[in-house]
């Protein structure tokens, strides 16, 4: 009997041993935390526990199932405009990143990749938009959450929308306007175009020799006049047109035949000929034209 309790405790001294061994190699490759937290739900789907389903500890520490996560990441944003709030965990908000699991990393990758173009098209938009100066007290104010952090002001002033054509992620107008948009949630991605994609089918000047097509200009849809404003991705408005749809003016149900009637290039503010009003036109880089403004004697 003596002999065979000896044998037992041998056993029952080996097997915890393997055991503790097993979680050790768990929480190395970041599961530790699923082993402990089996028996809760996943915070996405919220259906399962994550003992049921294979699961994966983010390295904030958050535990979620992996097919969940990889399903958040490939779906994207939900609507037209680029954000990067499913790309977060959704138990801290921290920036999604995991150790190991190739597959999700390669998402994260390319997640990553797109939020850095995005943040370095919106600074150099903010600045030629000249928001920078106009929201310097934010900048500067060291109470603000901006303070001395401009990606994140161009960030939330400004819109980014992914080119059905090109895949490229290109700027579309202020977020404020957002508001003003009834087809935000009723949107077809094969109507969001980048000006370099737009300028390839447009008539007038689609390219600039110098500047590319980032800063090509386009007259406002609706009047003989430059736009300035260039909402929900698709479409420019002057000022004043701008100001007429905010006001609930809804210029863009308007049918054509209700647009003024351009008087041709003599007469028209542009001096140019374009297509009638109703339809999208590039007039030419903005940052030309206000070189050869600048250079003007007054």
């Amino acid at each position: 009997l003596f002999f065979f309790f000896l044998v037992f405790l041998f056993f029952f001294f080996f097997f915890f041993q393997a055991e503790d061994g097993i979680r050790d190699v768990e929480r190395s490759r970041g599961l530790g935390d699923v082993y402990k937290r089996q028996d809760s739900y996943c915070p996405i789907c919220y259906t399962s526990g994550l003992g049921d389903l294979p699961s994966i500890s983010l390295e904030c520490g958050h535990v979620m199932h992996v097919q969940c996560l990889l399903e958040k990441l490939r779906k994207r944003w939900p609507g037209p405009r680029i954000t990067f709030f499913f790309a977060e965990c959704p138990s801290c908000r921290r920036f999604i990143s995991v150790k190991e699991h190739p597959e999700l990393r390669r998402e994260l990758r390319a997640i990553k990749k797109m939020y850095k173009l995005v943040k370095t098209k919106a600074v150099q938009r903010m600045k030629f938009e000249g928001i920078d100066v106009s929201e310097k007290v934010h900048l500067e104010d060291p109470k603000s959450r901006y303070y001395k952090k401009p990606e994140e002001l161009a960030m939330s002033k400004l819109s980014y929308y992914l080119c059905y054509d090109c895949k490229t992620p290109y700027f579309g107008g202020l977020k404020s306007c957002e508001n003003d948009n009834d087809n935000q949630h009723n949107f077809k991605p094969s109507e969001l175009i980048c000006g370099k994609c737009a300028c390839s089918t447009a008539e007038g000047q689609r390219l600039c020799k110098v500047h590319g097509s980032e800063y090509i200009e386009y007259k406002c849809k609706f009047c003989c006049a430059v736009a300035q404003w260039f909402c929900w991705g698709t479409t420019h408005f002057c000022q004043k047109c701008h100001a007429r749809q905010n006001r609930g003016d809804n210029l863009t149900k308007y049918p054509l035949s209700k647009l003024p009637k351009c008087p041709g290039p003599k007469s028209c503010p542009l001096r140019i000929k374009h297509l009638p009003n109703g339809n999208e036109f590039a007039i030419g880089c903005a940052v030309c034209r206000n070189n050869l403004e600048n250079l003007k004697p007054y």
